[in-house]
């Protein structure tokens, strides 16, 4: 079985570039998760929290502005744009 590849790319960095056994996301619509063998989508993410979870117990939040996910064969893109830490508390 193959495990969700997960990229998470901003203007500035990689944050994330790996396996992964869930991503959580803030979709325009509510957040959803992706797992593996998830149906292809593409989708608009608002302000909030993108979640990973490692199969090894890696638990890891990154602050989104905005962006977009795209997933499609167990790969997962997320571009986004990433908040500054002084916007924590405006989530």
């Amino acid at each position: 079985m193959e495990d969700l590849y997960l990229e998470i790319i901003t203007p500035e960095k990689i944050l994330y570039d790996g396996h992964v056994g869930m991503v959580e996301v803030p979709g325009a619509s509510g957040r959803f998760v992706l797992l593996r063998d998830h149906a292809p989508i593409i989708s608009t993410l608002v302000r909030g929290f993108v979640r990973v979870i490692g199969k090894d117990g890696y638990d890891h939040s990154f602050k989104c502005k905005q962006g977009v996910v795209e997933c499609h064969d167990n790969h997962a893109v997320v571009l986004m744009d990433e908040m500054p830490d002084e916007n924590k508390a405006d989530l």
